[in-house]
């Protein structure tokens, strides 16, 4: 007599099913079963699985050809007929669905085109094989240190700067990028709110201080959508300074080559609770925004799309990054061909979300990072970038950023991630995945569209009350232990290690603040505290 329990259960068929070499997944799907023979010893049952004697399951070794249905059969052996929805099925947020096994007609008739890698994989058509942009963030506090830390970053691996700006008044950029060249290395702006100030001000730096300034790489992370999301200009000042936007890019376009003007910062919605397919949807609706704003300042739209930079994040679940990012790149795809456009190389940022960082047993945060570059350097991103580890406390210091820094390097330099094109491509669970996500993303894409656009989305609340309602299901998740964080609800820590660091620089927009400030950390501390 052999039985397995639930988790026995689910644990051999994760094994199986994220495995993605060596044998194909029906072959994975019955070892599955092999290893529940093998390894469950105990006549106790699980509630949610039937028992199974050795005479009433058959179990195939890697010679056989063995049918869906013939493992569908035998799989409810072991969890009890009707039970396979239950038990082996799951739902994540977004409406997006895993099923227990992929098969190659599952997956007939999806679009081979993300496999073939052709302006898909990554803005470069034949992927990152010189490795993605590793981009460092800065908070801009001190001006001399923070160029010290910039310098010290660019010499030791980093080939980005990320300037985190509050204080937009004036900023010293001449001391701030003293010694950074920046024909080699890129700068990308980062600011809560006056994004045009600051990115005004830097293409003037440019513009009158540096030579051969056409050839200087840079990003200058201007987001009129976001800044109405978090509050920081009012709904009646959003055309004008939008279109005000616009001329900037129309600036840009015409005296820069390798610099984007639009930030279309995915990461802002999911640092308010957005899930995977309303984060999606809200970067095309604010991507198509920003499209149309130049196209009333008369800019081509080939030119049009390469202003514009998209910021996505990246999480704990890697194959759901992985998959996400594809489809991303299929979406934009989709739109530029709507645009007159047959390539579009547009530039992903991915980046990890700032509320996965604990303050409880902050030294988890590295894995969860490494987690986080994993997907998304495997699923082409063109520039990564990740926070340090203690950035939950404040400012990072020199070793905080240390380590980010390597994180990326051991994943490009030894462990080669970079050198295949596209790793997931052809598995079938990547490919199903992909494809239920663009399609979900899509579908509420066009909804956004057709009431209104991304600006009536935000000023209504719609979307505000989307990514909330998202948000309390994830905390719910949590506090139920349906999602396991380690250090945050299992395995936590008693004392907690509390690290010293400079406070971050704050803006007087308090907008958000509870969500934009929030952290997975808070979601037992407040719990506790109540």
């Amino acid at each position: 007599m052999y039985s397995a329990s639930f988790e026995q259960l689910l644990l051999a068929n994760e094994r199986c099913l994220l495995s993605l070499c060596g044998m194909s997944q029906f072959e994975m799907g019955y070892q599955l079963l092999n290893a529940v023979k093998e390894k469950c010893e105990s006549t106790s049952i699980n509630a949610y699985c039937g028992t199974m004697s050795e005479d009433e399951i058959v179990f195939w070794d890697r010679a056989g050809n063995p049918k869906f249905e013939a493992w569908l059969k035998a799989a409810e052996a072991v969890v009890g007929e009707g039970n396979i929805e239950q038990v082996l099925h799951s739902d994540l947020a977004g409406g997006l669905h895993i099923n227990p096994i992929y098969t190659d007609e599952m997956t007939e008739g999806l679009s081979d085109q993300v496999s073939e890698g052709v302006g898909l994989r990554s803005s470069n058509p034949a992927g990152n094989i010189k490795g993605w942009d590793i981009r460092q963030r800065h908070w801009v506090t001190d001006v001399s240190s923070a160029n010290s830390l910039m310098l010290e970053d660019l010499s030791r691996g980093a080939r980005s700067i990320e300037l985190a700006i509050e204080k937009t008044e004036m900023i010293a950029y001449e001391e701030l990028l003293e010694g950074v060249m920046l024909d080699m290395a890129g700068i990308g702006l980062s600011c809560s709110r006056e994004s045009l100030s600051a990115a005004s001000q830097l293409v003037d730096h440019l513009s009158n201080k540096m030579q051969e300034s056409s050839g200087n790489i840079f990003d200058l992370g201007v987001d009129p959508l976001g800044e109405l999301l978090s509050k920081s200009i009012e709904s009646n000042e959003f055309e004008s300074y939008l279109a005000r936007c616009a001329l900037l890019a129309a600036h840009v376009s015409d005296n820069f080559t390798q610099a984007t003007t639009f930030r279309i910062n995915g990461l802002k919605y999911a640092q308010i609770g957005a899930d995977t397919v309303t984060e999606i949807a809200g970067v095309l609706s604010t991507f198509v925004s920003y499209l149309r704003a130049m196209e009333k300042a008369g800019i081509g739209m080939e030119i049009a799309l390469k202003q514009c930079l998209i910021i996505i994040s990246v999480g704990t679940d890697q194959f759901l990054d992985i998959a996400k990012l594809r489809a991303l790149r299929l979406l934009l795809q989709n739109i530029g061909n709507a645009c007159g456009v047959e390539i579009c190389h547009i530039k992903i940022q991915a980046q990890t979300s700032d509320y996965l960082m604990s303050r409880d047993d902050p030294w988890v945060n590295l894995l969860r990072t490494t987690v986080g570059c994993f997907s998304a350097a495997t699923g082409g991103a063109d520039i990564i970038c990740i926070p340090a580890f203690d950035s939950a406390f404040g400012v990072p210091n020199e070793f905080g950023l240390r380590l980010a820094r390597n994180t990326h390097l051991v994943l490009m330099e030894e462990s080669n991630v970079h050198r295949v094109v596209d790793p997931a491509g052809g598995s079938w669970y990547v490919e199903a995945l992909t494809e239920d996500i663009a399609e979900k993303s899509w579908e509420r894409f066009q909804g956004y569209e057709s009431t209104g656009g991304f600006k009536q989305q935000v000023v209504s609340g719609s979307y505000t009350e989307q990514a909330h309602l998202s948000r309390d299901n994830y905390k719910s998740e949590i506090l139920s232990e349906e999602k396991i964080l380690i250090g945050v609800n299992s395995f936590r820590e008693e004392l907690a290690t509390e690290l010293q660091r400079d406070p971050y620089p704050r803006s007087d927009n308090n907008g958000n603040s509870e969500y934009l400030n929030f952290r997975i950390s808070d979601i037992i501390t407040h719990t506790e505290e109540t």
